[in-house]
């Protein structure tokens, strides 16, 4: 089973780091809406922060440290400016109410490992890569859509969107729509038709999730 969300995610150059000794990624408790008091961010406001935040990117995916180094910086990217925690609950849908607290806290947690190993994984393939950005727009949900294009080596330039929530009280990915896809429907699409077809047992899901973990040099 594939993770289509480190596809996009890392195609533009947003994501990750900080993989424990232990390659066990720590469990971060989902966001509670409403939680936080909502700034309000200017187009600008969110365009400097998406440079901010792929120039870290591109400094990572450029630079000649070791993968284990570029693994840990990206993790913390990942976890500092995307919102995993909301990604990985929208890809469970309708099985995300049935799971068990204990089931939720599991699934995450492999999600954030799955998703790391995805990302390191494809690293030498975007050397010396760029980009730019576009429009700021408003789209449903009081989120953002930010344009971006992609600029890599001998290869076509690829557009991309970044939605973006400030619902944290700073702006954080919540998902990325590349090759007319939107990442975390994909992977919805993905993760609830597997359930569906193991007699709707999320455990089957955490199960496969960790054997993909396991197969991971």
């Amino acid at each position: 089973m594939k993770i289509y969300s480190c596809r996009f995610l890392f195609s533009i150059a947003t994501v990750s780091s900080i993989l424990l000794s232990s390659n066990i990624v720590p469990y971060y408790p989902l966001a509670i809406p409403g939680a936080h008091a909502q700034k309000s961010y200017s187009g600008t406001e969110l365009r400097q922060w998406l440079e901010a935040t792929g120039n870290k990117m591109v400094s990572v995916v450029n630079s000649n440290k070791s993968a284990k180094e570029k693994k840990e910086q990206f993790l913390t990217i990942l976890n500092q400016d995307v919102d995993v925690d909301t990604i990985a609950k929208f890809c469970l849908g309708r099985f995300w109410r049935i799971a068990t607290p204990e089931q939720q806290k599991e699934y995450v947690q492999l999600f954030h490992q799955v998703l790391i190993n995805s990302i390191t994984d494809r690293l030498g393939e975007y050397k010396g890569v760029s980009f730019d950005i576009g429009k700021v727009s408003t789209v449903e949900g009081g989120r953002f859509s930010i344009e971006t294009i992609l600029h890599r080596p001998k290869q076509p330039n690829i557009s991309i969107q970044w939605v973006i929530s400030t619902e944290s009280g700073s702006p954080r990915v919540v998902d990325i729509i590349g090759e007319n896809a939107s990442l975390s429907v994909t992977q919805r699409g993905d993760y609830t038709s597997f359930i569906a077809r193991h007699g709707n047992n999320v455990s089957a899901l955490i199960d496969a999730l960790k054997r993909q973990i396991s197969k991971h040099p």
